[in-house]
């Protein structure tokens, strides 16, 4: 299985936010800057990001996301007729759930891609270092079940599945695109299938097969040249140090693991609310399972020897040429929602990700 693709030491995509590229951000929106002082902003934190991936010495490199306001808001920004509102989302922590206002996306007109979904991005970083790069793109499973609103978006759409075509071929058209760019790993991410996991699997059957069948037919028969990998992120939400998701893998690691035609799994097992490794039984022999064992909510760095029993515990039902290692979600899914962290520790946890994975794998 072992390959230049693998990617031994990787990581979900996001980052904490300069609070310098924060203030240009708002200070856009207050119309004190102009768009093109905003994208020097994200410039130059950009560039600093690339160097600070390079020197903690992961495999690949993204921008961050810093061009974005969160991990959806690419898609948003590239395509016509979504509205976002703002409503109160309950939010798990440490103490208990709280409530907080979170931003919300809904199919409001009929979709219309007015550009690329994340064609620059991609573009400057690659201008920027020779080590692999990586795009994320939002799964269009979460976009077609998450983005639909009853009375509002079935003006537009029939139904579910005809919007979650649409939103796929868009999603297919972009991750053919920045394969043919040069990148090297584009991985979607789905908060999603955390809604299936735990006290609630099962419940929405229904909803489960549609945010599948959506992320299949983005890539499904999509070609990868020879170091080219695709991957999905599990994502069981993640702002400010808090979650939504909690349970095991269990109800929906054989469907999804065996049906979705990626190369690799990035999975979150930072602590007890992923249950045990037990799931990955069902990992493909041809796919790579991405442990999520470092926590990007807590300041607190693990011990790299204690990375090593876990993966030795995975290794299990797992071979180990078909593991590697993450941090189990981003920093900043949510870019003035980063996580508790400060930039020095962000890069220590990078730092140990890639000497965990270089003392595994070499």
């Amino acid at each position: 299985m072992a390959d230049e693709a693998t990617f031994r030491a990787d990581h979900v995509g996001s980052l904490l936010r300069p609070p310098a590229l924060l203030k240009a951000r708002r200070r856009l929106a207050a119309g004190e800057i102009t768009a093109g002082e905003l994208r020097a902003a994200e410039d130059a934190a950009i560039a600093e990001a690339v160097r600070m991936q390079e020197a903690a010495g992961i495999d690949v490199v993204t921008d961050g996301e810093f061009r974005r306001g969160d991990f959806r808001s690419g898609f948003g920004q590239a395509v016509d007729g979504i509205t976002m509102r703002v409503f109160d989302m309950p939010w798990h922590t440490s103490e208990g759930v709280t409530k907080l206002p979170s931003n919300a996306y809904f199919v409001t007109g009929p979709i219309r891609q007015r550009e690329r979904l994340a064609a620059g991005e991609a573009a400057y970083v690659r201008s920027l270092t020779s080590a692999p790069v990586k795009a994320t793109l939002i799964a269009p499973g979460f976009l077609a079940d998450r983005y639909w609103k009853d009375g509002e978006t079935d003006r537009f759409y029939s139904s579910r599945e005809e919007l979650a075509a649409q939103v796929a071929a868009i999603t297919r058209a972009e991750i053919e695109a920045l394969i043919a760019d040069g990148v090297r790993y584009v991985q979607l991410d789905n908060p999603g299938y955390g809604a299936f996991l735990g006290a609630r699997a099962g419940a929405d059957a229904d909803g489960f097969e549609r945010a599948l069948n959506a992320d299949i037919a983005a890539v499904e028969g999509v070609a990868r040249p020879a170091g080219v990998t695709i991957g999905m992120h599990v994502c069981r939400g993640n702002r400010s140090s808090m979650w939504l998701g909690e349970g095991d893998y269990e109800p929906i690691a054989e469907q999804l693991f065996a049906a979705l035609p990626v190369d690799r799994f990035l999975l979150e097992y930072d602590d007890d609310r992923a249950g045990g490794f037990e799931p990955l039984r069902f990992m493909p022999k041809d796919k790579v399972a991405v442990l999520g064992l470092v926590s990007s909510k807590a300041p607190e760095l693990e011990r790299e020897e204690a990375l090593a029993r876990r993966i030795d515990e995975a290794a299990k039902f797992v071979p180990l040429d078909n593991l590697a290692l993450s941090p189990q979600c981003g920093f900043a899914s949510v870019a003035e929602g980063g996580n508790l962290l400060t930039p020095g520790e962000e890069f220590a946890k990078l730092r140990l990700v890639a000497g965990a994975a270089r003392a595994t794998w070499g």
